[in-house]
């Protein structure tokens, strides 16, 4: 424990114990100090300061040198034998004002000594010099807690002259005294209360004083101070004897007692140091005891600290680890299933749950996929990749693709991850690659057949080679512009729509010049080329001679529905502020590619009229697996 001291306070609030048995002086001192801002304690006696130095450690202590009891010079020498007061400023004051009382003053540990008849400001002088030196409380927090005490004295079986002399010295060495006739009551006593000194007369009325030493000695250990008084001459052997049974020392109650009092004075100041020291060891045990505890909280505080944020760490990696995994397993198209030793899923992602239902029982699975397990310790093969064929919960049958890796633990198989990929879109890829080949093959077979038939045609109805090319790189553009327009739909269905802007719409003066309006009518790739080239010729012939050749010119190409057994497809073309139109004398090619190709391919009509607004084209074809309606329109 740490000597207590209350907070450092200002020059006001320093607190002084004043010790001094005169009722006035002791009142005029009080005044003096209380009216310069310090707070004072008063007692009348060292005895009675010793309980207030335990409670509370002044910042000054005034004492006066002639005390009842024990004296203020031997107060200031208990003091100095304490380590927490050994600095403490002491101010010693006394009516005897000669040189050898105040050299003893001095001698005695007080740091200044001063006469009572000194002036006040004199005294006040020195108080304010002497608090300059006085320890701050903080400074006494690692200090040990005083527990100063009056030493207990026994004294047992002395007549009553030699008791009272006894009982002065023992009180002007501040003892508390106690005096018993008998070794019986000595012993009782002894019981109840431990000494720090005991005085034994030799001839006792119950017992020799000797075997009363003995007995307390052997009771009480090396802890109390034996003392014998012996009367008579006694001889030296008999004294070493004495001495060798534990007895401390000796005297002769008839000599001079202040020989005794010195080594009482040792004797007490030995057993205080004593004393101390075992209380500064245990104090010194005690905070080794609690910073060893305090750094093991400190230690034990910084590892639980370090160990809450490593697993926080490892708990929010493992967290987002999980995340990852998770989402990663919810998103991949495959179907993911982790299986225990036994077979038994344990997990299945959402395709896996697609594709095989969210109640899958035990090994229902291997058995789905055609795997064989093995038997007693389920032994789980590892499969690279494999075809199997699943039945969706829905009744469909599913292509598949496997694979199977089994999962090592400590104590055997601990499952495996099954991975299965629906290959359905894959087949149906593979299938429609073989339908494309053979698409493509005869297209291209049918596309070198007409541009072989539109090369011929061409050639025969021109003379030169530049108009010839002419009129035979415009049909092969006409043609390629629909093969583009086919690749950008996969060679699938087109709108009827589309294959007429791509050809009409290049050849027009401005883009509002040209209406194109009908139902919603797709077409597969042979209707799409054969009616590409037949826009085509109209359009190069509306260009060259009807609504595109001059400014002003427009076009219109509705088409309308008719329902029956057979639906129809009635297509108008009608051309108007161009020129004005003859009947030619002669039919060209691109009338005959018009009348042929769409009676050929599509089972067509066409009727060609030429109106004096411009040119009229009536075309009409029947649906056919080739042509239809598109859904919603």
């Amino acid at each position: 424990m740490s000597a207590r001291l209350e907070t450092e306070a200002p020059h006001g609030a320093r607190r002084i114990l004043l010790v001094e048995d005169s009722p006035t002086q002791a009142l005029r001192l009080q005044i003096l100090l209380e009216d310069e801002g310090y707070t004072v304690e008063l007692v009348d006696s060292a005895e009675a300061a010793l309980p207030v130095l335990n409670r509370t450690l002044p910042h000054l202590l005034i004492v006066d040198h002639h005390l009842p009891g024990m004296q203020g010079g031997d107060l200031c020498r208990l003091i100095r034998l304490h380590v927490a007061t050994l600095s403490m400023p002491i101010l010693m004051l006394t009516a005897d004002e000669t040189p050898a009382r105040q050299r003893e003053g001095l001698d005695s540990g007080a740091d200044d000594f001063l006469p009572k008849s000194t002036d006040p400001a004199v005294l006040l002088l020195r108080v304010r010099q002497l608090l300059r030196h006085a320890r701050r409380d903080d400074d006494m927090d690692v200090l040990p807690q005083t527990q100063f005490r009056q030493p207990r004295a026994l004294l047992v079986g002395f007549e009553s002259v030699l008791e009272y002399a006894l009982r002065a010295l023992l009180l002007e060495e501040g003892c508390r005294i106690t005096a018993v006739n008998t070794a019986t009551l000595a012993l009782a006593h002894l019981a109840l209360e431990p000494q720090d000194v005991i005085l034994v007369n030799d001839q006792l009325a119950d017992m020799d004083g000797l075997e009363l030493c003995r007995q307390c000695r052997s009771s009480l250990g090396t802890g109390t101070a034996l003392i014998l008084a012996l009367g008579g001459q006694q001889d030296l052997d008999r004294v070493h004897r004495l001495l060798g049974a534990g007895i401390d020392d000796l005297f002769d109650p008839k000599a001079p007692l202040p020989p005794l009092r010195a080594r009482l004075r040792a004797i007490l100041r030995r057993r205080f140091l004593e004393e101390q020291n075992r209380r500064l060891l245990a104090d010194f045990r005690e905070r080794e005891g609690r910073a060893l505890r305090l750094e093991a909280e400190r230690n034990a505080a910084r590892t639980r600290a370090m160990l809450a944020d490593q697993l926080a760490t490892v708990n929010r990696r493992l967290a987002d680890q999980a995340l990852i995994t998770a989402t990663i397993t919810r998103n991949v198209p495959a179907a993911l299933i982790l299986t225990n030793g036994a077979g038994m899923a344990t997990y299945l992602n959402p395709p896996a749950i697609g594709l095989l239902g969210a109640e899958l029982e035990g090994a229902s699975l291997f058995e789905k996929l055609g795997v064989t397990l093995g038997k007693g310790d389920i032994s789980i093969p590892a499969v690279a990749e494999s075809a199997a064929t699943l039945e969706r919960p829905d009744g469909q049958l599913v292509p598949v693709l496997y694979s199977i890796t089994p999962l090592d633990g400590d104590e055997g198989p601990a499952g495996a991850v099954v991975q299965i990929i629906d290959v359905t879109e894959r087949r149906q890829a593979e299938e429609r690659q073989e339908l494309l080949m053979a698409e493509l093959s005869h297209r291209v077979k049918n596309t070198l057949a007409t541009v072989l038939s539109i090369g011929k045609q061409t050639r025969r109805r021109h003379a030169d080679t530049d108009s010839f090319w002419q009129s035979f790189e415009g049909r092969l553009r006409a043609l390629s512009e629909t093969h583009n327009l086919l690749a950008d739909h996969f060679w699938e269905w087109v709108q009827l729509a589309d294959v007429i802007r791509h050809e009409v719409t290049p050849y027009a003066q401005e883009p509002h010049d040209v209406r194109i309006d009908g139902p919603a009518i797709e077409l597969r790739p042979k209707a799409a080329l054969a009616l590409a080239l037949v826009f085509h010729e109209l359009a190069t012939n509306a260009a060259k001679y009807g609504a595109f050749s001059q400014a002003g010119g427009h076009l219109e190409v509705l088409w309308t529905l008719t329902d029956g057994e057979q639906p129809r497809i009635h297509l108008s073309w009608k051309e108007t502020g161009g020129p004005p139109t003859t009947v030619p004398t002669t039919s060209g090619f691109g009338t005959t590619l018009i009348q042929r190709s769409l009676a050929y391919e599509l089972q067509g009509a066409t009727a060609l009229r030429f109106e004096p607004d411009g040119l009229r084209c009536d075309i009409e074809f029947p649906f056919s697996e080739v042509i239809r309606r598109r859904s919603g329109g």
